[in-house]
């Protein structure tokens, strides 16, 4: 190997390595430790966070569902149960599970309650978006497992954990659950317990690849294939419904993408189109539009022009609104005037009596 593949390699080494400045095993081993413990501060935190929670979703408020995912000290059980898994820490791994299944029960006690006494517990679109995980949730969720525990084990890594906080959303899945359960809409309520579960698994997953790749010492010397199995037959068939959603996603995004461009190019062109409905579901095409006089060809003609968009199976209905012609309104205002000139003669009429 000659010296300047050897520096070239050396130079790349020391750019991504991630071994220099990592904290001592010791002192990361007993930040996870105590981020797992859940009570006394960090259950009134996570309880304030719901609440913030459930009225931003209520009211479709970003800030405020980004503020309880800032909030919110969840996270710890979380990284547990990937970090015990890396070590092979049965004890850490089974504290992690019961602290991670203590958070979801209050969670969604907190919530329920909540939903069930405010008036405005209504479905909106900041709820209808934790109740449909896709494939990118999980490569949200993966990434983010990832970065955040290379911030654990660095000296000063909170902006990083609260980053990830965001980006993974794991406290609005279980608001939106609780709305489900509080007005018996099951779609919510798997939706999303699914959407947190497979959040939280892939951060778990991204955590224990950071953890075998720093590689810290094992606890123990047990063998924990078997434990480690299992979770890869949880990951797998938790993987599965998300890509069948991830691809529907695509799917429904391509149509309504084809269809306004066919909407844009065939009518919008010709014609003034006062509104258009399109309802990927049922692949339906409703268009609004203003005629000098009704076209019962237009739905026909127009109608061909699907296929040259790919959309052939699409439904189509035009709806034709016939707008006043030029000559109509001149007509309006002539008569307008004589109505007025009539009200004139009355009044003066009136007058000489």
């Amino acid at each position: 190997m000659s010296t300047n593949t050897k520096v070239i390699k050396r130079y790349f080494r020391s750019l991504f390595d991630l071994k220099g400045s990592q904290e001592d095993e010791t002192i990361t081993d007993k930040e996870v430790h105590e981020g797992v413990i859940f009570k006394g501060k960090n259950l009134w935190l996570l309880a304030f966070a719901i609440f913030i929670s459930c009225i931003g979703l209520n009211i479709n408020s970003k800030a405020a569902v980004i503020g309880a995912m800032i909030i919110s000290p969840l996270m710890g059980p979380i990284f547990g149960i990937g970090f015990s898994l890396g070590v092979s820490d049965l004890d850490l791994l089974k504290v992690s599970i019961q602290n991670a299944v203590r958070i979801i029960l209050i969670s969604l006690l907190v919530a329920t309650i909540y939903y069930l006494i405010t008036p405005y517990a209504i479905p909106t679109d900041e709820l209808l978006s934790f109740s449909h995980p896709t494939i990118f949730d999980v490569l949200l969720a993966f990434l983010g497992g990832m970065a955040g525990f290379i911030a654990i084990s660095r000296h000063n890594g909170t902006q990083v954990l609260i980053g990830v906080a965001v980006a993974t959303s794991c406290i609005p899945p279980l608001c939106t659950a609780s709305f489900g359960l509080a007005t018996l809409q099951w779609e919510y309520f798997v939706g999303g317990l699914y959407t947190y579960f497979i959040n939280a698994l892939f951060i778990c997953v991204g955590s224990y690849i950071i953890v075998k790749y720093l590689k810290f010492k094992p606890h123990s010397s047990d063998n924990v294939k078997n434990v480690n199995s299992w979770f890869g037959i949880l990951i797998f068939l938790a993987i599965i419904p998300a890509v069948y959603l991830a691809y529907n996603f695509a799917v429904a995004n391509i149509f309504t993408a084809k269809a306004n461009q066919f909407v844009t190019n065939e009518i919008d062109a010709k014609y003034h189109v006062v509104q258009t409905k399109i309802d990927d579901k049922s692949k339906l095409i409703e268009v609004d539009v203003m005629v000098e006089q009704y076209d019962e060809l237009l739905q026909n003609v127009v109608e061909k022009k699907l296929k040259n968009y790919g959309i052939q199976n699409a439904k189509l209905k035009i709806y034709q609104s016939i707008e006043a012609r030029k000559t109509n309104r001149e007509e309006f205002d002539k008569l307008n005037s004589e109505i007025e000139l009539l009200k004139k003669e009355i009044k003066e009429l009136k007058v000489s009596k």
